[in-house]
């Protein structure tokens, strides 16, 4: 428990996204043995806590583990927030000044916040296109700001990038084509309600910047299963492209989920 240094080397066994966290020993009180102030992924994304880790002599190795449980969760939620909130104010601008604000959004926030609020808004905003009373515009507009969107990343990653943002602005393209093609799919097939089955076997994200509980904020829907968001740190990591295999994939392990059964 005296050197922690030691226990952070493990921590990747127990967190799938952590590698490690960030030391700061400035301005430290005698009877503190280290400030962690940031999770590491394996990938080198460093993300700083909203609240340091004070382990202090004597704190056992489960409190501050749990600190920083605690810490990862509320960190990725408060970021999160301040993704959506961004996002949904920097729609599609045209010109040069939309563009650079918006890979100046994709840049700010880990990998993780930004595809979260990048499924966030593009779910929420079909939802209430398809509740609208020209569901047929609002899909078109949706589709759009998407197709902007891809062409922006499409452009910026041709550009001389960090490894690391070269990986987000790629996982954003594989989330934003995906996107797109539903969208597409939607228009094609006529569907004009948010209660048609053919919406509802996507995975949708809803969420709520009124509720008070942080872990609360975002539900993650698909058929008639829903969950609240886990808010584990993932890193930068691989993304699987969606194909309608994965589609079928996610709705039988959302099923057993909701029916309290298993699945791999």
């Amino acid at each position: 428990s005296s050197e922690p240094g030691k226990v952070l080397g493990h921590v990747a066994k127990m967190f799938a996204g952590i590698a490690g966290a960030r030391h700061n020993t400035t301005d430290m009180p005698e009877d503190m043995i280290t400030r962690l102030d940031a999770m590491v992924s394996k990938d080198g994304e460093v993300v700083p806590f909203h609240k340091t880790i004070d382990i202090m002599h004597g704190m056992s190795v489960k409190e501050w583990l749990k600190q920083l449980e605690a810490n990862m969760k509320n960190t990725l939620a408060i970021l999160l927030e301040q993704a959506v909130t961004e996002d949904s104010s920097s729609e599609m601008v045209e010109g040069d000044e939309g563009k650079k604000k918006f890979v100046e959004w994709a840049t700010k926030f880990p990998a993780q916040v930004m595809i979260l609020a990048t499924q966030i808004n593009w779910s929420m905003g079909v939802d209430e296109a398809l509740r609208s009373d020209d569901s047929k515009t609002g899909l078109a507009a949706k589709l759009k700001s998407l197709e902007w969107k891809l062409s922006v990343m499409a452009e910026t990653v041709l550009m001389e990038l960090p490894p690391d943002h070269r990986k987000k602005f790629e996982q954003m393209i594989t989330e934003l084509v995906h996107q797109r093609d539903v969208v597409r799919d939607l228009m094609e097939e006529s569907v004009s309600t948010a209660n048609d089955f053919r919406w509802l076997y996507h995975l949708r994200y809803s969420y709520n910047p009124q509720e008070p509980d942080l872990s609360k904020k975002l539900m993650i829907s698909l058929s008639n299963a829903t969950f609240y968001y886990g808010f584990e740190y993932l890193g930068i990591g691989e993304r699987l492209v969606q194909t309608p295999l994965t589609d079928k994939a996610y709705l039988t392990l959302t099923q057993a989920l909701h029916f309290r059964m298993g699945g791999s």
